[in-house]
């Protein structure tokens, strides 16, 4: 059994290698051409289902259907697991063309630190917050280019159970932006991929889609409760609800 464990992570490590590098070359010679943008986000979301695919592990998409699809969105999602992303990057319509911030350590990735700059993906300095200010002003570039944002509001690998604290960025975004939060939980990746291991265990992948909450007629003094509100309907889907 530990043998073929070694087996399979090996083989999905080498995968979504493969797969990154497949994906982002073509990529990025279809960027530069006139209407290549949208093309580069299916390409995006193929990478992300090849990458799950190679892990072996089935994704089960909830609440997903409910949804107006023509609409944008900034997400909200718990954070369990280095295939986070890759799940969430093969579930999200591509028609959001959906960019995410992410920890500066992914950039620095060959190939696949290139791919997320030029999807417009945006990374966050944990170190020097005076940065946030400018990467706010980045992503309202993008949002008024028509994408969705999705941020993962622990910011860190939350650990099994309770959230962690919700940092504040996000929803400050929201407020100014005025786009409609949707909640979503995942479930199960931390069991396929624990934080700081490799070893891939095959496991059943739930995205849970909530109801989108609405910002329009809040102001920035009701970010505290859009956080809360937030951080309970992310809960509740996690257990079931």
């Amino acid at each position: 059994m530990g043998a073929l464990r070694v087996a399979r992570t090996a083989f999905a490590w080498a995968f979504g290698a493969a797969a990154t590098v497949g994906c982002t070359l073509p990529a990025l010679l279809i960027s530069r051409l006139p209407g290549g943008d949208p093309v580069v986000h299916r390409m995006a979301r193929l990478w992300g289902r090849l990458c799950v695919w190679g892990t072996g592990c089935p994704v089960r998409v909830e609440g997903l259907d409910r949804l107006d699809l023509t609409r944008r969105y900034v997400v909200m999602a718990n954070h369990q697991s280095a295939l986070d992303i890759p799940v969430l990057m093969a579930v999200l319509p591509a028609t959001w063309r959906t960019v995410f911030w992410a920890k500066q350590s992914l950039f620095r990735v060959p190939v696949l630190g290139w791919a997320m700059r030029m999807l417009g993906h945006m990374p966050i300095d944990r170190v020097n917050r005076q940065l946030a200010g400018r990467m706010l002003a980045d992503t309202l570039r993008r949002v008024e280019d028509g994408r969705s944002v999705l941020v993962f509001p622990e910011e860190t690998y939350g650990p099994p159970g309770p959230l962690l604290p919700f940092q504040r960025g996000g929803f400050v975004f929201a407020l100014r932006t005025r786009l409609d939060v949707l909640p979503v939980a995942l479930l199960d990746t931390r069991s396929a991929l624990p934080p700081n291991a490799r070893l891939v265990t095959p496991t059943t992948v739930t995205v849970r889609f909530g109801e989108p909450i609405p910002t329009a007629e809040l102001g920035v003094t009701d970010r505290a409760a859009l956080t809360e509100r937030t951080r309970a309907a992310i809960a509740q889907l996690m257990s079931g609800g």
